[in-house]
């Protein structure tokens, strides 16, 4: 049984915004960036992994603009900083305007201190030792 009746949790790859240009030519637009916009949280893990180019830019602000409209949550994983959010999309002016409507209203967490990654690696490594 789901732990939150109601909650459909729907976590998707910033990499995803890129490949925009894709479902215009292979889907109906308007039904795949309804894949982004109706969940009631969207959870966008590595933002800023992949520079998305100007339609990109514009349809990952059409999500987060319309998810900020109709209230619904949106978490975004990252590790650049909100002022150099110019370094991931198009343009000044579509950074600032996606930094504003991620943040009105939000709780921003900062993390600091090493990888976890490492030490994931290092258990997984003992582990294997262990069961040789």
């Amino acid at each position: 049984m789901d732990p939150t009746p109601g909650l459909e949790l729907h976590p998707r790859p910033a990499i995803e915004f890129s490949c925009g240009q894709n479902a215009q030519k292979t889907y109906n637009l308007e039904s795949e960036l309804n894949k982004y916009r109706k969940p009631q949280v969207l959870i966008i893990d590595e933002l800023g992994y992949v520079a998305l180019d100007t339609q990109a830019s514009n349809l990952f602000f059409q999500v987060i603009s319309s998810r900020h409209d109709s209230e619904l949550g949106t978490i975004a994983t990252t590790n650049i900083p909100f002022g150099k959010f110019n370094q991931i999309f198009a343009n000044d002016a579509i950074a600032h305007a996606i930094v504003d409507r991620l943040v009105n209203e939000a709780e921003v967490f900062y993390m600091e201190g090493d990888s976890y990654r490492p030490h994931q690696r290092q258990e997984k490594m003992k582990r294997k030792k262990q069961g040789a």
